[in-house]
């Protein structure tokens, strides 16, 4: 490598933090590994540690903070919560009856007529029944309503795997702004003093003495907004793991599903369509309410008079005890029935399109995902030699300065290209591992 190049890679080195990408493309008949530093640059004991522990996190930190950030997602816990009640319905698969059991009494007495005293007391103990075959249906939508919530907490770990590997990255590309902005600022410094002295010496005049001065304050500028937005990047990421800062190497490509079937974003819809067809069976099974059986029991006690003429006046009293079984069975009927089944079949209708739609989706996103590989990885080559060009041609104008056959303001045009070069690179840099993480993500890998 040339002298220029050598230079720029040093200054960087030297004011940036470190931040270290080796991307290898995954293919079907090859797998590779890439490996992906983070921004920041951690302390000596820190850094000690981390070496100790590398051959641990050979798969990055995604893993560690992943599961950090699941145990505080709001949605998360909504739907563990939605597991456990849903879960209790097993209590009603296995019960008896499909309801509360009754218990009804009755008393009555007569305010008129020809018996007196009269007193009539009822109880009565009862209980729905199941139908044939609606136990085990109901059962079967407790059965796949658990499997469908399973499958909506692996989805949603999948999108807080998403939601991390965004901020990661913003946090990446944030401290690489940094490191571009530090070494603007070093060689603006730089070049600000070579010109002081050449101001002093009467080789510049005091216009080029102001143009480094602003270029000098320009990158102080940049370098403070960008540290600024920094801290920001990893205020937002920290927030998401609960304190884990975007340190170390984020994960490594993984290798595609084996069965695209296999994917959360099909395999949420695809139980949500199992969940449905488990409803419409156990509205099949329930033509009817449940029906009701009963006990009762009734006592019955009154005093009468005998109003014969031809029997002398008396004073009688009559008592019966009554124990009786009493059903209770609804009658299926259109206006109850059709609108279930209806809405049953509407759903499954529903379902089955939102897990083919689904299925599109995720086959495109799998597909764009590798286009954006390829074509950042080809990126970042062809940014990578702009930006040796870019140094080689900054060193020249820099030493043309010095002998006096370039001005001041054609130099900073050269530093110019030299700075957009470096920040192109730098995101093409970080293009890369956003491309690497969104195959991931299209992948449906969340560690």
């Amino acid at each position: 490598m040339r002298m220029g190049a050598v230079f720029t890679a040093f200054s960087l080195f030297a004011f940036a933090s470190p931040f270290d990408a080796v991307v290898f493309a995954e293919e079907q008949s090859e797998q590779t590994e890439m490996q992906i530093s983070a921004s920041v640059k951690p302390s000596p004991k820190k850094a000690r540690k981390r070496s100790a522990t590398a051959k641990q996190q050979r798969g990055g930190v995604l893993p560690k903070h992943l599961e950090m950030a699941v145990l505080i997602d709001a949605q998360m816990r909504s739907l563990e919560a939605q597991y456990r009640a849903t879960s209790a319905r097993y209590v009603t698969a296995d019960s008896i009856t499909p309801g509360s059991p009754y218990f009804s009494a009755l008393q009555r007495n007569n305010t008129g007529g020809n018996l007196r005293n009269f007193n009539e007391t009822e109880l009565e103990a009862g209980m729905p029944l199941w139908l044939p075959g609606q136990r085990d249906a109901y059962a079967a939508t407790v059965t796949t309503g658990l499997a469908e919530v399973e499958e909506r907490l692996a989805l949603r770990r999948l999108g807080v795997a998403g939601a991390l590997r965004d901020a990661w990255w913003n946090a990446q590309r944030a401290a690489r702004e940094v490191a571009v902005a530090r070494n603007r600022v070093a060689t603006a410094r730089d070049i600000g003093a070579d010109m002081t002295r050449r101001v002093e010496l009467g080789d510049a005049s005091q216009s080029d003495a102001l143009l480094a001065e602003n270029e000098t304050l320009a990158a102080e500028t940049e370098l403070a907004q960008s540290e600024g937005a920094v801290k920001v990047a990893r205020v937002n990421y920290m927030a998401l793991t609960g304190g884990a800062p975007p340190d170390g190497r984020l994960e490594s490509v993984r290798p595609a599903l084996k069965n695209v079937e296999d994917h959360p974003s099909l395999r949420a819809p695809y139980a949500a369509l199992v969940r449905a067809q488990a409803q419409a069976e156990l509205v099949d099974a329930t033509p009817i309410d449940s029906p009701e059986i009963g006990i009762f029991g009734r006592q019955e006690h009154n005093r009468q008079y005998s109003t014969d003429p031809s029997q002398q006046i008396s004073d009688q009293r009559t008592d019966s005890t009554t124990i009786g079984v009493r059903i209770r069975i609804p009658l299926p009927t259109p206006g109850r029935n059709e609108p279930r089944r209806a809405a049953a079949l509407a759903e499954m209708d529903r379902a089955t399109a939102e897990y083919e739609r689904a299925k599109r989706v995720v086959l495109a996103e799998i597909k764009a995902a590798r286009e954006m590989l390829a074509a950042t990885q080809r990126a970042a080559k062809l940014a990578n030699s702009r930006l040796v060009v870019a140094n080689d041609q900054f060193e020249l104008a820099r030493k043309a300065f010095k002998l006096g056959e370039l001005g001041a303001l054609d130099l900073y045009r050269v530093r110019q290209i030299q700075l957009e070069a470096q920040r192109v690179e730098a995101n093409a840099q970080v293009n890369v591992g956003v491309a690497i993480s969104r195959l991931n993500q299209a992948y449906g890998n969340a560690p």
